[in-house]
């Protein structure tokens, strides 16, 4: 079962990653969350590679234009899309989309990127938890709703790909052990009694929040599926994630010491979301959890008795929420996704 030891941590984190070079010139590839880290250097990447068309996104406009005037620099490419998208806000997610459909856009690929980490308990307008919107409901909603268009663009030769970014962290999930038993898994993860000392807490559990979400969805996907979706862990890497606890000057110094000694580049680290992005090899990757850009067991809990039927409540309360915020998504669902025999 899956394990996370000190030895095979530290031999990943200094382990050198591929560079991946597909052709990727007649795909349509987006990117949330490119104007910093590792979704920024997945946007170079990717730009590098000169693909059809590129979008990235990031949290404002202001932001927008200077994230695509950086990766239009160093990338050599032009004509990059850059649109608004706050995960915070589930209204902004609904018009990305809403904007997707209305300009005809297509999407061979997602990398659903964007994240926060915080030390600090806040809520969004929508009355979520932040980290748990930004890093699961929002993420879900976006991928769902993307979804038609993935599988539209995908053919039995070429599946699109759907990567969502998650963590190592996910082995660390403990406290959701009994969730099982909670009324409503949702619930009790959003309230700040559980969420406090939310930097131990609230993180891992999205990651495997996320690893869940993608082996409910990859199942109910028909076979052999038009969008091969896997969840990515790109590793510790001085990236912006810590940006929110490094304000903390006590947590700065521990966490800058703690990366100075093993964490990769920012530009190692992204390389792990563009291989699955753009490899070949995307339906042996499919409903996967990738590591150093290879399939790794997923933990001990998610592999469970208990962390399966966690992991299938889970679905289905997600879904029921985000069905409230936007219609589609149970038109979605019922169109493109096998249905639960009861």
């Amino acid at each position: 079962m899956g394990k996370l030891t000190v030895f095979g941590y530290l031999r990943e984190q200094w382990t050198e990653l591929p560079i991946s070079i597909a052709d990727v010139s007649d795909q349509s590839l987006v990117v949330v969350g490119a104007n910093v880290g590792l979704g920024n250097e997945a946007a170079v990447h990717l730009a590098q590679l000169k693909p059809k068309n590129l979008m990235i996104t990031s949290r404002d406009q202001v932001k927008c234009e200077r994230s695509k005037a950086d990766v239009e620099t160093r990338s050599g490419m032009t004509g990059i899309e850059s649109w608004p998208l706050e995960l915070c806000s589930f209204d902004s997610v609904r018009s990305f989309v809403d904007n997707f459909e209305a300009k005809s856009c297509t999407a061979n690929v997602l990398i659903a990127n964007a994240g926060i980490s915080t030390i600090k308990y806040t809520k969004t307008p929508d009355g979520y938890e932040t980290t748990f919107q930004v890093n699961y409901l929002s993420t879900a909603l976006l991928s769902l709703l993307m979804l038609p268009h993935l599988i539209k663009a995908g053919t039995p030769e070429l599946a699109s790909r759907l990567v969502i970014v998650s963590s190592e962290f996910h082995f660390l999930a403990n406290k959701l052990e009994g969730a099982d038993k909670w009324p409503s898994i949702i619930e009790t993860i959003n309230d700040e009694a559980y969420c406090a000392y939310i930097i131990v807490l609230t993180t891992p559990s999205c990651a495997v929040l996320e690893v869940m979400f993608i082996r409910e969805l990859s199942s109910r996907l028909p076979t052999p599926t038009l969008v091969a979706v896997s969840a990515v862990n790109p590793g510790s890497s001085h990236s912006r994630l810590t940006r929110d606890i490094e304000s903390n000057l006590l947590l700065k110094f521990a966490v800058r010491t703690y990366k100075g000694l093993v964490a990769r580049t920012t530009e190692m680290g992204s390389r792990t979301l563009v291989h699955a992005a753009i490899e070949p090899g995307e339906r042996e990757r499919h409903g996967q959890y990738l590591s150093s850009c290879e399939v790794t067991e997923v933990s001990d809990y998610t592999l469970s008795t208990e962390g399966r039927q966690v992991s299938k409540r889970l679905w289905y309360e997600t879904l029921k929420i985000l069905g409230d915020i936007d219609p589609r998504v149970n038109a979605i669902v019922s169109e493109h996704l096998i249905q639960d025999i009861a």
